[in-house]
């Protein structure tokens, strides 16, 4: 699409926004008012219905009790976390909020080029981001990031959140992208609590575990502080606005420890000559015993700032008539210092036999080594326009229209350089030096510990910067852009919560979605020997864990690109590697989708029943560069692939009410889940390596959505005190599963034919995933005795199988017991205590193993995360007036994240450092203004 195009569309979905927003005085205007008619509360469709007025004085004495009374009002599977129970645990994001949630998970940045410090993406019921919708006031959002279409929720933060709602059975009236389920983040309305004026701010000081210094002034304690307040006015107080703004400052480090990023573990034979070398394609086991191509380390700083304001104008013109505009603008800005050190005992060491073997030991005659940094700061903004109109035509009539135009995008300028102590061979300008080990590093190994270790001969050799020569400079950045405009009108009759009889509602659905990705790169290789790092680097006071004491080796940017400058005539720009980089990677993506829903509903006092029907059409189109090799040298030509799918989703559900406290549901559902935005560009990417082999990453345009079919059942018991035992049982058969698959193989790459790890997204032939949710919720133990009424918890249990066919690079099929990011058990425990004005909350969250990537022939090299748990404890005292004083820390066991393989799942793919953060601050929130 044009950007003339893009722009007309920015046009049309702003101006329909603009329409609805200029229509609410008018509406106003021919609103018959009544001031001595009582304000009713009215507000997104899932809260219109809802009479929780008993809930509010138990609200007071209870953590828990909005979210179990949200729980009862539904005719859904659903879970919810509130504001309530946010206050009292370190969760800084909506991430960080909805792990505590039953069936629900989250999994962090899979790639080979960043850390790990943080949660990114929320998977429900073992089935991550890509699966799932996640909405902010029944408004898509729109998000940025490199690996999936998955909506970056650890931007948000935990303040500007009312109640955070989870929906695992689906209906018609959602958008069908919810394999897993559906994510609605609820802001506060400004008739909430009968349109009391509200206020609730923070203010807090942290320190993370080993802060980091990227930028001058960027170290010392972190800082955060947020408000939200609300109001109402005009006559009967008709009129209100809500407004919730933040700010986070932290300053990290991290410590990583891996592998290589792509065979990660080599075989030797009896005679110590290896068994796959990258040629091969690395199938063959030797021996048996494993060794790590690479003793990989990274000390990972960063620098964030985030902050952010939503904001609400609401009018209640009669007690028919309610209309909104809201208006979102949330920032995150990341300064990083990557500093990379790593020793090489086979990639590109060249001929280099292991000798005095055991299973958990050895030697190297020869060693290579790589000292790289990359410095970027990354620039991420979502901004979001939202406004609608709610009409209660008469006692059983309503209407609804929605519009939102929701914007994100990601700048992310980098710089690297990158040293290396081998033997340097310099094939002419433009060209990377080939590289081949030296006896200065000779080496041993040991496996025999959780995390592999290395020892060198010599380490002096290693300390001493002359002998490390310049490898590369480079400078590079990425861009990224989405932007989604919906526009949603919704009929319905007689479908309130106390209705009775039958029930009715229709509606249609437009969406216009707009996503580019964008990277340029310049690089640059020296032509001769005698660059070194002496004077341009040194070595760090940071000992490299399992390295036998060495430090980090840390090039300064400054001087390295000065050092580039002084020598320019013995330095050529990579023309041609520069090219690709800059134009390989590069696509846009368009995609229209039009729906039309219609639902049935009938109800009685114990009974409910829903059945319907949503038709999903989209149109698809994806332009990116496609390579085109004439006479050995690359030209590109711009290729667009157009596509589309047409789906009828069925729904039905049935609850019934077998006492007062017990609610059964059961629900069946067709959903999809559609694919990543890379997955349909026409491109491959490559990577060249330092030991001459390529990492390729190819699109699939012909890749399919998933197609879901869902059934749940749960049993919901709700006791006295807030109270509930609920059990949920779903199981979730997937046609077209999407996963990456991973193979070795061959590639035709500047001149050459090189080994290559060849990734790329298919469609297996079927996936399942099936669990069981056990949740409990007592508030108070008061009911045992009396001296227990200030104890309380929260637990909940899931259990989940999963099952992927995947096909292999040869057509056969490969059974895997795991979907990608699918744990195999998650648990939650939440204890609290509450004694006059102190109060403690301690929460424990466990996450099972899950899969992180399949290998097309190696089951051998399918990589796992490792089984995590995480404890965050918070402690506070009211000290009147509306002032609390809290402390708390997030992480207290410093759980770090880590991936893991081999057969058994016993070899270390990487770890990284995940520290503890301690935060004390204030709380200001008068229960009367």
């Amino acid at each position: 699409m044009s950007h003339r195009q893009k722009c007309k569309s920015y046009l049309r979905l702003s101006i329909m926004t603009l329409a609805v927003a200029a229509a609410l005085p008018l509406l106003a205007h021919a609103a018959d008012s009544d001031e001595k008619t009582t304000v009713a509360q009215a507000g997104a469709d899932q809260n219109s219905v809802k009479h929780l007025e008993n809930v509010v004085v138990v609200r007071k004495r209870s953590q828990n009790s909005a979210a179990v009374a949200d729980k009862q009002t539904q005719d859904r599977v659903m879970d919810a976390v509130t504001k309530e129970q946010i206050e009292t645990l370190p969760d800084a994001s909506v991430t960080d909020v909805v792990k505590r949630i039953a069936g629900v998970s989250v999994s962090f940045n899979p790639d080979n080029v960043n850390g790990r410090d943080e949660a990114q993406f929320i998977a429900i019921r073992g089935l991550d981001g890509s699966y799932n919708n996640v909405v902010i006031d029944g408004a898509t959002m729109a998000s940025v990031d490199q690996t999936t279409r998955s909506a970056r929720t650890n931007m948000l933060p935990a303040s500007m959140v009312k109640e955070v709602q989870v929906f695992k059975t689906w209906q018609p009236d959602m958008d069908p992208n919810a394999v897993g389920g559906s994510v609605n983040i609820v802001t506060r309305s400004a008739f909430d609590n009968g349109g009391k004026q509200y206020l609730n701010a923070t203010t807090a000081l942290g320190h993370a575990d080993g802060t980091g210094k990227v930028l001058p002034g960027a170290e010392g304690l972190g800082k955060k502080a947020d408000i939200t307040f609300s109001n109402t006015f005009g006559p009967a107080k008709a009129f209100g606005y809500a407004i919730s703004a933040n700010y986070e400052k932290e300053n990290t480090t991290s410590i990583g420890h891996m592998t290589t990023d792509n065979v990660f573990y080599n075989y030797y034979n009896a005679n110590g000559t290896i068994a796959n070398p990258a040629a091969t394609g690395g199938p063959n086991t030797g021996n048996g015993i494993a060794v790590p191509q690479q003793f990989k380390y990274w000390q990972l700083q960063k620098n964030l700032e985030r902050q952010g304001i939503n904001a609400k104008l609401e009018a209640n013109f009669n007690p028919d008539v309610y209309g909104f505009l809201s208006l979102g603008y949330n920032s995150e800005s990341m300064h990083t210092l990557r500093n990379e050190t790593f020793i090489d005992d086979s990639r590109s060491t060249g001929a280099n036999p292991v000798s005095s073997q055991t299973p958990t030991s050895g030697r190297f005659g020869l060693g290579e080594a790589e000292a790289g940094y990359m410095a970027s700061t990354v620039k991420r903004t979502t901004e979001s326009i939202q406004s609608g109109v709610d009409w209660k035509l008469d006692d059983k009539q309503a209407l609804s229209l929605r519009s939102s135009l929701s914007e994100a995008s990601q700048r992310e300028p980098r710089t690297m350089a990158k040293y290396i102590y081998a033997k340097f061979k310099y094939p002419g300008a433009g060209i990377a030096p080939a590289l081949s080990g030296t006896p200065g590093l000779a080496m041993s190994y040991d496996t025999s510990g959780a995390e592999p270790a290395v020892n060198l001969n010599t380490p002096a050799n290693f300390t001493n910067l002359n002998n490390w020569q310049a490898y590369y400079w480079q400078t590079g950045e990425f861009k990224i852009d989405d932007r989604v405009g919906d526009l949603k009108l919704d009929y319905r009759w007689n479908m309130d919560a106390d209705a009775r009889g039958l029930g009715a509602a229709a509606g249609v659905d437009y969406r216009r979605l707009n996503h580019d990705y964008s990277y340029a790169n310049t690089q640059y290789y020296p032509t001769a020997g005698g660059l070194t790092l002496a004077g341009n680097g040194y070595t760090s006071n940071t000992i490299m864990p399992y390295s036998g004491g060495l430090p980090f080796v840390i090039i300064n940017p400054t001087q390295a690109w000065q050092q580039l400058a002084a020598n320019s005539r013995i330095v050529a720009p990579a023309t041609s590697v520069n090219l690709i980089n800059s134009l390989q990677s590069n696509y846009s993506h368009n995609e229209q989708t039009a729906a039309a829903y219609a639902m049935g509903t009938y109800r009685t006092d114990r009974l409910s029943a829903m059945f319907g029907l949503r038709q999903d059409s989209t149109d698809l189109s994806t332009t990116g560069n496609v390579r085109n090799n004439v006479n050995g040298a690359a030209t590109w030509l711009s290729q667009t692939n157009d596509s589309k799918y047409n789906f009828l989703l069925p729904a039905a559900s049935l609850t019934f009410n077998a006492t007062d406290a017990i609610k059964l549901k059961v629900a069946a559902s067709q959903t999809i889940g559609r694919p990543n935005y890379d997955a349909y560009a026409p491109n491959t990417t490559i990577t060249e390596n330092t030991d001459g082999t390529v990492a390729v990453t190819q699109g699939n345009p012909s890749i399919k959505p998933r197609e879901s079919n869902n059934l749940d059942f749960s049993a919901e018991w709700y006791l006295s005190d807030s109270g509930l035992a609920s059990l949920a049982l779903f199981d979730k058969k997937i046609k077209n599963e999407i996963y990456t698959l991973s193979s070795q193989g061959s590639f035709f790459f500047d001149g050459a034919t090189r080994s290559a790890t060849i990734t790329q997204p298919l469609n297996a032939s079927s996936s399942r995933v099936n669990g069981v949710e056990l949740n409990y919720v007592q508030s108070s133990l008061g009911w045992i005795s009396p001296y227990l009424r200030g104890f309380g918890f929260s637990a909940n249990l899931t259990f989940l199988n999963g099952q992927l066919q995947a096909i292999t690079a040869s057509g056969a099929t490969r059974t895997i017991k795991n979907l990608v990011n699918q744990p195999d058990q998650i648990r939650n425990l939440t204890l609290f205590y509450n004694y006059q004005k102190f109060g403690v909350s301690t929460a424990y969250n466990w996450s099972g193993t899950s899969l992180r990537l399949v290998d097309a022939n190696l089951p051998s090299q399918d990589v796992y995360w490792q089984a995590r748990k995480q404890i965050d404890v918070q402690a506070r005292y009211d000290l009147g007036a509306g002032w609390k004083v809290f402390a708390e820390i997030a992480n207290l066991n410093n759980s770090p994240v880590t991936s893991v393989t081999g057969s058994n799942r016993n070899l270390l793919k990487d770890t990284f450092s995940l520290g503890r953060t301690i935060w004390v601050g204030l709380n200001y929130a008068p229960k009367d203004l």
